[in-house]
């Protein structure tokens, strides 16, 4: 046993007390004669060995109540002192972390890593001598620091700690331990930083960084208390992303949706139900989670429909096991109404079918005339001659198919709609000169200069896997695959050297056909042939379709509003000016969340904003702008996915010169400073126990001392 405030066993001087006045009151007996005295000596010399062991026992009880009231006041512990050398009687100053990051809440069962953290938290910070001083933060990808700075006050830090929450943010040590180290740094006396963790091997991605700033602060002694971090099952299943597969989602269509699915435990996984559902409904839809290996990853595709245009969201979800929040993924998206889209061509004849955009018309609405109207493009088809340069701004994506050079002023004013976010597709033909493109705007406008057209060597394309967004589609064998696909004739295309350029396909002698640039707000698209069948037999093939789609996806102008977002980020949008200064409500994620007000609208410039800063917690969001019934927006938080691995780094990650190398889940890594364990009674349980004991003594010798009063 050992005592966290030794100077109070001084006080145990105080036990002499009693017997001091015991023997005073012997001193001040006087005998006096009476008549009668002789009556009663008998009975008194009786009953002398029994009022003598009355008072001897009555001494004992006063002693003993005494000596319990400085034993508490001194703290004993059973607990052995650790490495951090709380020397008895010494104070401290020490820096406490304590990770609330998401894989904090992984289960052993009973309690999560976080509550076990938690108490050995509270069960370090009662053991600290007197006179120390502690600070707290909470570590997750940055940190919070609810005492920033050491203080003598340790009730406000074990209060402090005590209200603290787990929440679904990632891991990164570095933040918190830079923080804390120049907390204490100027500090003088003993100095320590404690962090109390699951020790995740992806939270110390900047170790070097670490490891060298520590370098700068030698006399700071780090411990990394790791309490249950070993003791939580090994299986985890995870949902680690969630993602639309559908080039353009429309109210009413089937949507394809990916649910990316890792197993993170150590025995492969077979026959889970993963299901999806819209906007927090009942599940609309389902799939089976075939045989996936430990450590696997795989996609599951589901099929669901969504109810209209606007907001929704759609969240995956698996049963659950011993780590909860990677068991839901929440997307959010937006469905926008019909769009306009123009397609300039040239023309053989008054057919429809004798345009060179007659194929990619088609394909951007593949329906009939009569539901063409009801489609959600609406394909507007002229000739150059016809475009008229003050309508450009209603399109959301305009083609070039093989046109005839376009008029000065539709020329400005396609390179105007493009700086402001529309989309332009460029496809040259038999009617389009390349030296055309030599004058302004287009060099700042195209992704490559425009050569003269030629037979490739080559007219295949490139085989796959395909890295830009436009034709992963068919990397997966059951969307079919492109290796049918020839050009016979192509324009040769020299890229423009920026960063704003990139090749989206090459054929197999390496000739770029399909080239995109970012400019201003939106995108071009440089395609080395037109949409004919003369130049390329693209348009016949049935991926033509498909790409045509995921095309306009991709250039088409859309809001800028960023609805995913990762925890702590802040929600932000633009509202109309008339719902300036009004006030904002928000329901985060979860069955029995409440709408609760988090500001008002402001003003950003000339334009109304609303935000929302806490999302700490993964899922969606329901935002209302003033009193309005209907939500006005959703959004949703995703956890990052490599929260999800449990892995754990050496005990020793801060010291060792070796690279840092993966621990199971299960494994019972050894930690820098062992947590408590075992029954051993905590200082606070010791003390409560001491005073707990006196005061059942002082009643007891208070109704013996009033029972043998009575006796004698």
């Amino acid at each position: 046993m050992q005592f966290l405030a030794p100077a109070a066993l001084a006080g145990l001087a105080a036990v002499s007390l009693p017997v001091i006045i015991h023997l005073l009151n012997k001193l001040r007996i006087r005998e006096v004669r009476w008549a009668a005295m002789r009556f009663l000596l008998a009975a008194a010399q009786k009953n002398q060995r029994r009022v003598k062991m009355q008072d001897l026992l009555l001494l004992i009880l006063r002693c003993l109540v005494l000596a319990l009231i400085v034993f508490a006041f001194a703290r004993p512990t059973f607990q052995a002192v650790e490495k951090s050398s709380l020397v008895a009687g010494d104070p401290l100053t020490v820096m406490v972390l304590l990770d609330q990051s998401a894989s904090m809440g992984a289960s052993d069962g009973v309690e999560t890593r976080f509550a076990a953290a938690r108490t050995a938290t509270l069960s370090f910070l009662e053991e600290l001598p007197s006179g120390s001083a502690a600070g707290l933060l909470l570590v997750n990808d940055s940190y919070a620091s609810p005492v920033s700075r050491p203080s003598r006050d340790l009730s406000l830090v074990r209060r402090s700690v005590e209200l603290a929450k787990i929440t679904d943010r990632g891991t990164d040590f570095q933040p918190a331990l830079r923080a804390a180290i120049e907390a204490l740094r100027n500090l003088p006396g003993r100095r320590e930083i404690h962090l109390f963790t699951d020790n995740q091997l992806s939270g110390w991605r900047t170790l070097e960084p670490v490891r060298e700033f520590l370098k700068t602060a030698p006399d700071i002694k780090v411990f990394i208390v790791t309490p249950g971090a070993g003791s939580a099952s090994t299986g985890n299943l995870a949902i680690t992303n969630l993602k639309l597969d559908t080039a353009i989602p429309v109210a009413g269509q089937p949507m394809r949706v990916l649910a990316e699915i890792t197993n993170h435990g150590e025995a492969p996984v077979d026959g889970v139900r993963l299901t999806l559902s819209v906007d927090d409904d009942a599940p609309s839809a389902d799939a089976v989670v075939g045989q996936l290996a430990a450590g696997g990853t795989r996609y599951v595709p589901l099929l669901v429909r969504l109810p209209g245009t606007g907001f929704h969201t759609l969240t995956a979800a698996l049963p659950s096991d011993r780590l909860a929040f990677d068991n839901r993924r929440t997307l959010a998206l937006e469905i926008a109404p019909a769009r306009d889209v123009l397609v300039v061509e040239s023309r053989r004849g008054p057919a429809p079918w004798q345009g060179t955009g007659h194929f990619l018309a088609s394909a951007l609405a593949p329906v009939d005339e009569e539901a063409a109207s009801r489609h959600y493009l609406h394909v507007t088809r002229v000739t150059a001659a016809d475009v008229d340069a003050s309508k450009l701004s209603g399109y959301s994506v305009i083609f070039l198919a093989g046109a005839d050079p376009l008029l000065p002023a539709a020329v400005t004013g396609l390179a105007q709609f493009v700086r402001d976010g529309g989309g332009l597709v460029v496809m040259p033909g038999d009617a389009t000169p390349a030296d055309l493109f030599l004058d302004a705007p287009w060099p700042d406008l195209l992704p490559a200069s425009i050569n003269p057209p030629s037979a490739p060597s080559q007219g295949t394309i490139e085989a796959g896997p395909y890295n830009n967004p436009l034709l992963t589609l068919w990397n997966d064998p059951a969307s079919g695959n492109l290796s049918a696909v020839r050009f016979s004739k192509v324009f040769s295309l020299d890229p423009v050297k920026s960063a704003e350029v990139s090749t989206v396909l090459r054929l197999a002698d390496t000739t770029p056909v399909i080239m995109e640039r970012t400019v201003g707000k939106g995108r071009v698209v440089l395609f080395a042939a037109p949409p004919v069948p003369t130049w390329t037999n693209l348009p016949l093939h049935p991926a033509f379709v498909p790409l045509v789609h995921r095309l306009y996806a991709a250039t088409a102008h859309t809001s800028s509003l960023k609805l995913n977002l990762a925890p702590g980020d802040t929600f932000q949008a633009p509202v109309p000016i008339e719902q300036l200064n009004r006030d904002v409500y928000v329901r985060g994620p979860g069955e029995n969340a409440k709408i609760v007000a988090v500001g008002r609208t402001e003003l950003v410039g000339t334009q109304a904003m609303l935000r929302v800063r806490n999302t700490s917690d993964a899922g969606r969001y329901t935002v209302y702008v003033g009193q309005n019934e209907r939500p006005d927006f959703y959004f949703a938080v995703q956890s990052p996915s490599d929260e999800s691995d449990l892995k754990t780094a050496p005990s020793d990650i801060l010291t060792t010169d070796v690279i840092p190398t993966a621990t199971a889940a299960g494994a019972s890594a050894p930690a820098a400073v062992a947590a408590p364990s075992g029954p051993l009674l905590t200082a606070r349980q010791l003390w409560m126990i001491a005073l707990a004991a006196a005061a059942f003594l002082s009643c007891t010798e208070l109704m013996l001392a009033l029972r043998s009063s009575r006796s004698r």
